[in-house]
């Protein structure tokens, strides 16, 4: 049975790097009725914050990524048997696979300082352990007393083969690394140990991360085979890069994955963008996938090697796909708290008025808070005209005051406040005044609304009812009369 896992450090929030991984490693267990499962890798404790173990677990969830195992998380208990599912509350698990090895010859204690070894560096300037306590004597060792020491894992020769799902095989020397610490003088373990033994006991069965741990591989392949157990398969995908086509920094606004909700971001389409970042569908140019299209469609062979470069051109224009496949109910309902936020009293309307709303602003939505600029002239009255559109649409104020005269007077006497009805007064309005039916329109949603643009013209009159809709004409005549110094009839 296929298990797989996300093992985050919350050292930081939900890095959108982090999201991909997980996605792919959800999205795989999903695909073959396996289980995924959430483990917090929070061994060092002074960049541990709980803070950030709230925000990940909330990134998930939003993202609607669940886990089938893993720590308890607000209203979620812990779950699956093969917990406690933070590396916090395991550490004799690992000490005794480090003393397992260490009896085994598989590990020495290295008593060797850190200031000891700092001037050993390679020729890259990493450091690296010249091997003085290797082959240390039972007796030399006796000497040592109670001198602190560290274990560290005895590399051993030869060459390590990672067949890797995307990347291929991949050839290691094991010259390449030196005796790597696995237990900590403290008694912490160091990631290398924890991440293998936690895959070991947890049973995973492919381990699907960033193409960055590809070289930290071999270390854990190591690890698996002293310990005797077998190897999960492994699958390394491409990082995110940003626009610039660097790694994608914690520092950029949209490298926390809760900035894109606060952005007015579907979950989903973040969801559908970040599947791309390095997948394909064998279905050629087709970019709009639903949480049920990318279980069905998913494949680790369709993953590419290289890195994917972030758009957030494509990714507004995915949202915008995904806000007009919401049903309207479901539109109205993520509006509704974004119009609360910026103090808009929504209460006081129907939902059959919200829901219409909804329903007119869906097609010019690219993203959900585009609604406030939208919509806000229906909760709340405005002070100025839009300077470009006035310059544009109301050059000739005696003429405007006409237009809108005529179509107040008309509007006047309608009974019933009706999209079709409103559009035929001011078919009416144009026949009388020879104009076409834009010369009307365009001045006097700019009265209306304040803006040039903004949701069907018809609808929003309807929204804004009868009264609000005489009443803000009146004050563009006003305003207009003022303007232009036009004396009042």
């Amino acid at each position: 049975m296929v298990r797989t896992r996300i093992a985050p450090s919350p050292s930081g929030f939900l890095h959108i790097g982090t999201a991909k991984t997980a996605l792919y490693n959800w999205l795989f267990a999903r695909k073959n009725n396996g289980t995924f499962i959430l483990r917090l890798e929070d061994t060092d404790a002074e960049r541990t914050d709980e803070q950030y173990v709230h925000g990940m677990c909330e990134g998930f969830k939003w993202l609607g990524i669940d886990w089938d195992e893993g720590p308890p998380f607000g209203d979620v208990p812990e779950k699956g048997n093969y917990g406690p599912y933070r590396q916090s509350q395991r550490k004799e698990l690992y000490q005794k696979m480090a003393y397992q090895l260490l009896e085994q010859g598989k590990a020495y204690k290295c008593f060797c300082s850190k200031e000891s070894l700092e001037s050993y560096k390679d020729e890259t300037g990493n450091l690296y352990y010249p091997g003085f306590c290797r082959n240390l004597t039972p007796d030399q060792i006796i000497e040592k007393g109670n001198a602190p020491y560290v274990i560290r894992f005895r590399v051993p020769e030869g060459e390590t083969i990672v067949n890797d799902l995307i990347q291929g095989t991949v050839y290691f020397k094991n010259s390449q690394y030196d005796d790597f610490i696995i237990l900590r003088a403290n008694g912490d373990p160091v990631f290398h140990l924890a991440v293998v033994v936690d895959d070991i006991t947890m049973k995973i069965t492919h381990v699907i991360r960033g193409d960055d741990h590809l070289t930290n591989t071999p270390r854990h392949i190591m690890l698996f085979n002293a310990l005797g157990a077998s190897l999960p398969h492994y699958a390394h995908h491409p990082l995110v890069h940003d626009e610039q086509g660097r790694k994608f920094s914690k520092r950029l606004h949209g490298a926390n994955v809760l900035d894109w909700r606060d952005d007015g971001y579907l979950p989903e389409a973040i969801v559908n963008y970040v599947a791309l970042l390095g997948w394909t569908s064998e279905e050629e140019n087709r970019e709009f996938f639903t949480l049920p299209d990318l279980i069905e469609h998913f494949s680790i062979e369709r993953i590419n090697k290289s890195a994917a470069r972030f758009d957030r051109k494509k990714l507004e224009w995915l949202n915008g796909l995904h806000i007009r496949n919401l049903p309207v109910e479901n539109l109205r309902e993520r509006l509704l708290p974004i119009l609360e936020k910026h103090g808009f009293n929504t209460s006081v309307k129907t939902k059959d008025w919200l829901s219409k709303l909804a329903q007119i602003c869906q097609e010019k939505l690219p993203t959900l808070n585009r609604v406030v600029f939208l919509a806000d002239f229906l909760f709340k009255d405005f002070d100025i005209y839009e300077t470009e559109a006035e310059a544009k649409l109301w050059k000739s104020p005696e003429t405007i005051i006409i237009y809108f005269k005529n179509i107040q007077d008309k509007l006047s006497t309608v009974s019933t406040w009706q999209h079709d009805l409103l559009k035929t007064v001011f078919e009416n309005a144009c026949t009388e005044l020879n104009i076409k039916l834009g010369a009307l329109v365009n001045p006097t949603r700019l009265a209306l609304t304040g803006k040039s643009i903004g949701p069907g013209f018809f609808e929003l009159m309807e929204l804004l009812g009868k009264e609000k809709t005489i009443e803000r004409l009146s004050r563009a005549i006003e305003y207009l009369q003022n303007k232009g110094g036009i004396t009042r009839e």
